[in-house]
């Protein structure tokens, strides 16, 4: 009896740049799977409302940062990501240092780069300006060859 040839399927073992990560799966140095880093990041909030246990979540709040590359680098386009970086933010924000405030920022320019026009990307800019008290800096927008200096447009011809 003549056999009919059937074409072996490719493995499915990688997968699609779009899904969400397993929540078994772990990620960077400490790692954390997708739970793990939401219940790091809320137990570092809780015990940061003494400024030297807040002082103290640095080194931890970095490992966290590095098990969130890991998981991007893997699933870029897990929504799960963006909304973690603002606890992270959130979370850097609270260590009364030059540290937190330079990895909070650094995190608010991850969201802009990777990230941008979401509602997390706002609500990590929201956060920054009401810890610090200052605006966060916003790329400035691109000047089109139509638009006429200042200088120029105030110098209007008197009559």
């Amino acid at each position: 009896m003549p056999t009919i040839p059937i074409r072996a399927r490719a493995a499915t073992t990688a997968p699609p740049a779009e899904a969400s990560a397993p929540l078994d799966e772990y990620f960077g140095r400490m790692q954390l799977s997708p739970i793990g880093i939401g219940n790091e990041l809320h137990l570092v909030a809780s015990r940061s409302q003494n400024a030297s246990d807040a002082r103290n979540s640095l080194p931890l709040l970095t490992l966290i940062e590095d098990s969130l590359h890991d998981w991007q680098h893997k699933y870029p386009h897990d929504d799960w990501i963006p909304k973690n970086l603002v606890r992270l933010e959130h979370d850097y924000l609270l260590v009364p240092t030059l540290g937190g405030r330079i990895h909070a920022m650094h995190v608010i320019e991850w969201l802009r780069t990777d990230y941008p026009g979401t509602p997390a990307l706002d609500r990590a800019q929201r956060q920054a300006e009401q810890a610090m008290g200052i605006p966060t800096p916003t790329p400035e927008p691109q000047a089109s060859a139509s638009v006429v200096p200042e200088t120029e447009a105030s110098e209007s011809p008197t009559p």
